[in-house]
């Protein structure tokens, strides 16, 4: 059913090596402006490389072997959901405490509860229908309402500290996930429709590293003036 060419399956590291770079950039941002949820950020980010990296490997295992392991592939959304869902939150409290607006230290219940209930929501759906994949949609609803509102606020902060070239690579960033989306919904997944989402992803995540690296040079320097 799936089938991919060893070339393809290696090429799809990439962007998963760009995403983790601009989510280095993202961690380093926010932990800058807030130091109260530095765990927090870090094992989120963690979690959504290690999404990532699983879907690669399963790709990477499929054309090399010809082994099947659905779990690694199932891993991109069970660990990247909640991952950009908790990272969505470090970044907004990031920002309240970089606009000097207090938040509480309970906070993190919100993102926690929210995840708690699309976990049991999905857990709950596997059970129930272990034919369909409708635990998968659940997942993708956390995971597409964490990735707007993260954008939004990385936006948001962007042109607040005037980089406005981050504020439009990340809104380029989040054009091209919704691209991709729809190339993953065409009945027509030939190879060369693969070799298409591989180059658009990789110029996605490539806009989401760039956008990171120029926020955190202005960040870096705003630390350092203010010394």
């Amino acid at each position: 059913m799936y089938q991919y060419s060893i070339e393809l399956a290696l090429f799809d590291f990439i962007p998963v090596m760009l995403s983790a770079l601009g989510l280095y950039f993202v961690v380093k941002i926010i932990n800058a402006n807030n130091d109260e949820y530095q765990t927090l950020t870090k094992v989120a980010a963690l979690m959504i490389v290690f999404g990532g990296v699983s879907k690669a490997t399963w790709k990477l295992l499929i054309a090399s072997a010809d082994l099947n392991f659905m779990w690694l592939n199932n891993n991109l959304f069970i660990f990247m959901a909640p991952g950009f869902a908790f990272l969505t939150f470090c970044l907004y409290a990031a920002r309240k405490r970089y606009n000097q607006q207090s938040i509480k230290a309970t906070a993190w219940r919100c993102p926690a509860t929210i995840v708690a209930i699309f976990a049991i929501i999905s857990l709950t759906l596997a059970i129930t229908y272990p034919d369909k994949k409708l635990w998968f949609f659940a997942l993708l609803g956390l995971l597409t309402l964490s990735n707007l509102v993260f954008i939004w606020h990385a936006i948001r902060h962007s042109w607040q500290v005037k980089v406005r070239s981050s504020a439009l690579l990340y809104l380029l960033n989040i054009i091209g996930i919704f691209t991709l989306s729809g190339i993953a919904r065409m009945n027509d997944q030939r190879e060369a429709i693969q070799w298409v989402a591989e180059f658009t992803n990789t110029a996605t995540q490539g806009a989401f590293a760039l956008a990171g690296y120029l926020l955190w040079k202005k960040t870096r320097s705003s630390i350092t003036a203010a010394k």
